[in-house]
């Protein structure tokens, strides 16, 4: 950041000083400044082959990380590891100043990812041949909620042994969550089904557009949501979750009795080499855990040791 308005040279470049550390620094168009020795990093950049995502510090347009992406094949993956590196450097706090940049978005990129390839993103579904495993169609039509139109426990469990089975020959680390809607009661009695049967259907849209996640969302037993992310970290989704619940819960429409909306998560990590039925139980332990401690909340399960 320069201390003082640029002096314009010969050659047409504005020199300054910095105000934090009084190097010299020179900039072409007096927005973005650069140290005067050493590289231009923008021009570096610019000649650069490869996409990239770049977290920069928006106060002074500072530059304080590069995360290449030309080893990741979709723009699914792209987006999981955008989530995870602002979960990582905390990109989402209101107090933040971070942000996270895309280099192909930048006038001088335009290098495309490579195209996808068939392999470990589809799984196959015992009725049927192999669906990818964002929004599976039902082994079974008849398995199939009529409200939010998503598929049932049956078409989950098809698709949890798959996937399970999947994560063991890849190494890939699999997450499951179950999602409970609060006070789903008294909403009902006090503004009639109709009201409750939007709000289900509201945290089916959030879920189903839970963002950086290659997933799974199916309907439970009663008004649960269970859902299976493949790739994926219990720390970053448990993140994700607690911000859909801030999402559901700012939701004033839906409040009765001055408390608004609200849903309960229980999720846990599933072992690539353990018993993916100990982390299922892991999960759904954590959801009652989260309804016993009032709702609201999202909950990791521990895992237990098999007897």
């Amino acid at each position: 950041m320069p201390a003082y308005p640029g002096r314009k040279n010969a050659e047409g470049v504005f020199r300054s000083d910095c105000r934090h550390c009084d190097r010299p620094i020179i900039s072409w168009d007096k927005k973005a400044w650069h140290l005067a020795e050493g590289f231009n990093l923008l021009s570096v950049y610019q000649g650069m082959e490869k996409p990239f995502l770049y977290l920069i510090d928006t106060r002074n347009d500072f530059v304080v990380a590069r995360f290449p992406i030309d080893h990741l094949e979709t723009e699914p993956e792209v987006e999981a590891y955008m989530e995870q590196i602002k979960a990582d450097n905390g990109v989402n706090d209101p107090e933040s100043s971070l942000a996270l940049r895309d280099s192909r978005k930048r006038k001088f990129r335009r290098t495309p990812l490579k195209p996808k390839q068939p392999g470990i993103e589809a799984f196959a579904v015992p009725a049927g041949p192999p669906e990818p495993l964002d929004g599976a169609a039902p082994a079974d039509p008849r398995d199939c909620d009529k409200l939010t139109g998503l598929p049932g426990r049956g078409t989950f469990e098809a698709v949890f042994e798959a996937e399970c089975r999947n994560a063991r020959e890849h190494g890939l680390p699999l997450v499951i969550a179950f999602v409970d809607p609060d006070r789903m009661d008294k909403l009902n009695r006090a503004q009639g089904l109709d009201h409750g049967d939007k709000l289900i259907t509201l945290i089916a849209d959030e879920l189903a557009s839970l963002p950086g996640c290659h997933r799974h969302l199916s309907r439970n037993r009663g008004l649960e949501f269970v859902l299976l992310l493949r790739n994926a970290d219990a720390d970053v989704v448990a993140k994700a979750l607690d911000q859909i619940r801030r999402t559901v819960a700012d939701r004033k429409e839906f409040a009765v009795e001055g408390e608004g909306p609200g849903i309960a998560c229980g999720l846990a990590q599933i072992a690539v080499d353990g018993d993916p039925r100990l982390a299922l139980r892991a999960a759904d332990v954590a959801l009652h855990r989260a309804k016993a401690e009032g709702g609201n909340r999202v909950v990791k399960g521990v895992m237990e040791a098999p007897e």
